[in-house]
């Protein structure tokens, strides 16, 4: 007995290879809706204050003071990549709270804020990119950190966020001098 039309025209049908390539695009498409969902409950309270503030400085703090924490988690389980890049972005947040603040006291707290995040980031990156004498340090990681700190100390901080910036340039400038002479006391 012959084989039916319909079973000898296996892959030939004409919605086999469309149905496929929909298939394939609707998965695409629900992986790049599921990466951008919050991954925390942290990221979803960050989001609430986005959509709940009237204000732009609230939510911008409150993201920042979130991605310090996830800068925390990140160093605390060794990953400092991973945290100097959340601290990085904490200071793009609170810096951009500092431009939304609006009022004398707000626009303080975030700079405070953004003092301190940068500083805990050029500490990360100072650990990062110091070695012992007799191998070499990476010295673009440690000259970015030194900018950074160059950057809070020319910022309108408070006196001891100052004096923290003063004490981690000193380390930094002492960590890019050449070989055994960053332990020979500077000035």
């Amino acid at each position: 007995m012959p084989p039916s039309p319909r079973a000898s025209a296996g892959l030939r049908d004409p919605w086999v290879v469309p149905g496929l390539a929909l298939l394939a695009v609707l998965t695409a498409l629900a992986l790049f809706l599921y990466a951008g969902q919050p991954q925390s409950p942290g990221e979803v309270g960050g989001r609430a204050w986005v959509a709940l503030a009237p204000d732009a400085y609230t939510p911008r703090i409150s993201r920042a003071r979130e991605r310090v924490k996830a800068g925390l988690d990140a160093a605390a389980r060794g990953d400092t990549a991973a945290a100097i890049a959340r601290y990085a972005e904490a200071e793009e947040e609170a810096l951009t709270a500092r431009e939304r603040a609006g009022t004398p006291e707000r626009t303080a707290e975030a700079t405070e804020l953004w003092a301190g995040i940068a500083l805990d980031r050029a500490g990360l990156m100072l650990g990062a990119g110091a070695t012992p004498w007799y191998r070499g340090d990476n010295e673009q990681m440690l000259r970015d950190a030194s900018a950074v700190v160059q950057r809070v100390r020319t910022a309108p901080v408070s006196a001891p966020v100052k004096q923290r910036a003063e004490a981690l340039a000193a380390r930094i400038e002492r960590q890019l001098r050449p070989g055994p002479l960053e332990w020979v006391p500077g000035r």
